[in-house]
């Protein structure tokens, strides 16, 4: 009976780590807001006086990352499209981190540990202070999208698409679902930028 009672417990600390209940003193305050135009990084100092070719090549510069920038998008879309392929389906378990069931934190962390090398916490609370706080009109594919589904409750998905996250749904497991959507959309919290 004493391995049972300890158990439990176990079990009930494992829970209240991961998805779901998150004290309102833990939501984020202000966060900043990022602006990670590529365009700005080659921009020039106004007042500097440089020459035309230095202009030129500011101008090539500032073309080369927008091409980084969307490169690292399009790669970092077919991982999580991959992702999706990988865990489609897989059901919802609270506390729960393998393909025999996993929570919407849980998901999160593993899939930015094996597809992009990144270690983010396991639970939503500590996973709403990572990276650069961003406004919603200016997620993009990669960011981490957040939602308060109850008085106390929290949820986390990755944006795949324009308009679209890959989460674990307490009803439907491992899917995509659109942002626009009134229950998302109504229920949108934050949204973070850790690529």
């Amino acid at each position: 009976m004493h391995i049972r009672s300890v158990l439990i417990i176990v079990m009930i600390g494992g829970l209240a780590m991961s998805c779901g209940v998150v004290p309102r003193s833990s939501y984020p305050t202000g966060g900043t807001v990022a602006d990670n135009n590529p365009a700005q990084a080659g921009e020039r100092d106004p007042s500097s006086s440089a020459a035309d070719d230095t202009a030129s090549s500011d101008q090539e510069s500032s073309a080369s990352n927008r091409t980084m920038v969307v490169s690292s998008l399009n790669e970092a879309k077919a991982s999580l499209m991959q992702a999706y392929r990988d865990w489609k389906g897989t059901p919802y378990v609270l506390g729960g981190a393998s393909q025999a069931g996993v929570d919407c934190s849980r998901l999160v962390n593993v899939i930015f540990d094996d597809y992009f090398g990144i270690d983010l916490p396991t639970n939503t609370r500590e996973q709403l202070n990572v990276g650069n706080g961003i406004r919603r009109a200016a997620v993009r594919t990669g960011d981490l999208v957040f939602f308060r589904t109850g008085r106390k409750t929290l949820h986390v998905g990755i944006a795949v698409n324009s308009g679209e996250f890959l989460h674990a749904s307490t009803s439907n497991g491992v899917m995509i679902s659109k942002l626009g959507k009134s229950y998302w959309r109504n229920r949108f919290l934050a949204a973070r930028r850790v690529l």
